[in-house]
């Protein structure tokens, strides 16, 4: 009877321990899951981190240069876009002269709502980027932007992109179909106005030119372009034989020498890709958008 007893305060202290045992082995696990899961929240942490570094970086360095990387590059043009790896990173840097581009606010005040949507919508098919045009300005902004009339400090009808797309997917705006320009390389919300003739698209020249000269004179205009890239705006006016009055109109909107340029910068952590862009006017700070 007594050996009996024995063997079943054994078989009670075994199932005790087996008990203790497996409790144990919960905890660690759970332990090492919370552990597993702060080193990857840490690594992605760190990882942004250093995008972000990488991404002010650039901007801080790379953005004033914009205009002599633009000057430089053998194809002349709004943008240049450059590869580069940073601390071991890839990036994608896309350098804008943003006065290059046709100026939604110059449209908008041009021809209204319905011509700057007509305009915008020809630059955005020539494009063949499948986004959908929505503009949607300010009230009573912008009506005498570019125009004699207006002000320093007066402000844009339209900020931004989100004012122009249904939705302002960067990546789409980034891509063109085949040799084509992508929509930023031919649209901007940023800068005076005034159109750097030597690098605009031909999109962009017939968008803020055609309401001063006839689409026959513009054609003419992109033809003398192509055959010397290196004429000046007023060289190429000359040729055109305009009376004064409609010469000084259409040398009105355009501009000698570009002072407004933006950077993008495409990064990436993990699966995800970041889009940041920065836009500078020449003065003190840049304008700051990300995605």
């Amino acid at each position: 009877m007594m050996a009996l007893r024995g063997r079943n305060r054994r078989g009670y202290v075994l199932l005790l321990v087996l008990f203790v045992v497996a409790l144990a082995a919960t905890a660690m696990a759970s332990v090492c899951r919370m552990s597993l899961e702060k080193a990857v929240h840490a690594g992605r942490a760190e990882a942004d981190l250093r995008r972000r570094w990488a991404v002010i970086s650039c901007r801080s360095v790379l953005l004033p240069k914009a205009e002599a990387i633009i000057a430089k590059s053998k194809e002349p043009g709004a943008q240049v876009q450059r590869e580069v790896r940073l601390n071991g990173r890839p990036l994608t840097l896309v350098f804008a002269d943003e006065q290059a581009k046709a100026n939604v606010n110059l449209l908008y005040a041009q021809g209204g709502l319905s011509g700057a949507e007509r305009e915008v919508r020809g630059i955005v098919e020539a494009a063949g980027a499948p986004v959908t045009v929505e503009l949607r300005p300010i009230p009573g902004r912008g009506k005498s932007f570019g125009t004699a009339d207006a002000k320093d400090d007066d402000p844009l009808a339209f900020e931004s992109f989100g004012q122009v797309f249904s939705r302002d997917e960067p990546r789409t705006l980034l891509s063109a179909r085949g040799a084509a320009p992508p929509v930023v390389a031919g649209l901007t919300c940023w800068g005076d106005g005034s159109l750097n003739l030597r690098r605009a698209s031909a999109e962009a020249v017939r968008a803020v030119l055609s309401r001063r000269l006839a689409a026959g004179e513009i054609t003419r205009l992109l033809e003398m372009r192509g055959k010397n890239a290196n004429l000046e705006s007023s060289d190429l006016l000359d040729a055109l034989n305009l009376s004064e009055p409609r010469r000084d109109a259409v040398d009105d909107l355009l501009a000698g020498e570009s002072t407004c340029h933006s950077l993008w910068i495409v990064s990436a952590t993990g699966e995800r890709s970041w889009y940041d862009l920065a836009i500078s006017d020449g003065g003190d700070g840049a304008m700051l958008f990300s995605w």
